[in-house]
């Protein structure tokens, strides 16, 4: 490994924890050079994980549900952590681990300071005007030094950094378990020791709150405040004003993607979008999965010059609608654009007037949402006031009659 010959990924925190295990002083010493560090868990997290193994246990036979529990990693872990393809990269990725050890994966989640890679190891960077930046140290040379914060990745001029220190803990924090019910343990364990892939849970009407689509069946999509429920490159995609923006001064090489961390199956999606210039091109995904490193596959609701009212398969069958709804569009300006997919039907309109109405057996029922930012030219797309209705009737509530 010190060589080079060996990756750093093939030695595992549980061959690691062998290792140290012949406390051989010359042994624990390479090891904490060329891979990282270890201590033993004290008596007051062996209770904690002896707590949490007795809740997961008493779920019986069937102490979790990998859908749930997939709902679950998402709001609390996938920000960080990619398992089967899905998620963020700041920390190790979790397809390949031990994670069918139940002592093994709550030894690392209630103790992450336990076993810290070099690789994981938080740095603190101060900057001349005092902010405080910890992250992971992607690189540094005589101009800038970078770092992965759990929310994004932060370049800074070498000349505006007052200190830079290699810290003694891990960037995963503790506790992660504590604000979760029993039952929200259990099903994130059960999901994490699965040997595949479960199915994203689909929003329920039990987060229902009022809207002013008028109906009591909803749920919250975007809070309005931060993009805690979506994941993207956060360099492109902010939050101000309530409105979620996204822009690229110079123009894309690839289609980039604000995806929301929930699916949705039969809804009705309204919101206010607003793309400039209007020659660029955006849209909305719907009933749609991750595709590759940055694209989406699975229906799109487009936008943009010669696109606007069009229904798209991105990554699939290409243009399922063509009529367009460029007659119904206030260019440069904010147009409320409706959604419905109920089983089969799609229907959308643009500012009050029917655009797409298609029955189609093939169209996916199910899927995250995903807000697009167009390979092309230079842009600023903007989102509002978004509404979601679950379980909706099959119609259009913004069509002027």
């Amino acid at each position: 490994m010190e060589s080079g010959s060996v990756p750093k990924r093939d030695l595992s925190a549980e061959l690691v924890r062998q290792l140290y295990g012949f406390h051989n002083p010359d042994l624990d010493q390479a090891l904490a050079k060329i891979w990282g560090v270890m201590r033993e868990s004290g008596a007051d997290k062996q209770k904690e994980i002896a707590k949490y193994k007795k809740i997961f246990q008493a779920g019986g036979s069937q102490p979790g549900d990998a859908s749930r529990g997939r709902g679950v990693f998402v709001r609390t872990c996938q920000q960080c952590h990619t398992l089967f393809d899905a998620g963020g990269k700041v920390g190790p990725d979790l397809t390949g681990s031990n994670r069918g050890d139940l002592d093994y994966l709550l030894q690392n989640i209630v103790d992450p300071n336990a076993v810290i890679p070099n690789d994981y190891r938080a740095w603190n960077l101060q900057t001349t005007d005092d902010r405080m930046i910890a992250g992971i140290l992607k690189q540094q040379n005589d101009t800038t030094v970078t770092l992965v914060t759990a929310n994004e990745t932060v370049v800074v001029p070498r000349k505006e950094v007052q200190s830079l220190t290699e810290g003694q803990l891990s960037m995963m924090p503790e506790g992660l378990l504590q604000n979760l019910t029993d039952q929200e343990i259990r099903d994130l364990l059960y999901y994490l020791r699965g040997p595949a892939q479960a199915p994203l849970p689909a929003l329920s009407s039990s987060s229902s709150s009022s809207s002013s689509i008028g109906v009591p069946n909803t749920a919250t999509l975007f809070n309005g405040h931060d993009l805690s429920n979506w994941d993207g490159d956060l360099s492109r995609w902010r939050v101000e004003n309530g409105e979620i923006i996204g822009r690229t001064a110079t123009g894309l090489k690839h289609n980039e993607f604000l995806k929301s961390k929930m699916a949705l199956d039969d809804f009705r999606l309204v919101l206010k979008m607003k793309l400039t210039p209007n020659k660029e091109n955006s849209g909305v995904q719907f009933r749609s999965e991750r595709f590759g490193e940055f694209e989406m596959k699975g229906p799109q609701a487009d936008a943009g010059a010669g696109w606007w009212g069009k229904l798209y398969e991105e990554n699939g069958r290409a243009l399922l609608w063509d009529k367009s709804g460029e007659a119904f569009v206030k260019p440069d300006d904010w147009n409320t654009y409706e959604i419905v997919a109920v089983g089969s039907r799609i229907l959308s309109a643009i500012n009050g007037h029917s655009c797409v109405d298609l029955d189609d057996p093939k169209i996916s029922r199910k899927g995250i949402v995903g807000l697009q930012m167009h390979a092309g030219g230079s842009l600023e797309v903007r989102f509002k006031d978004i509404e979601v209705e679950l379980n909706p009737s099959p119609e259009l509530r913004t069509v002027i009659k």
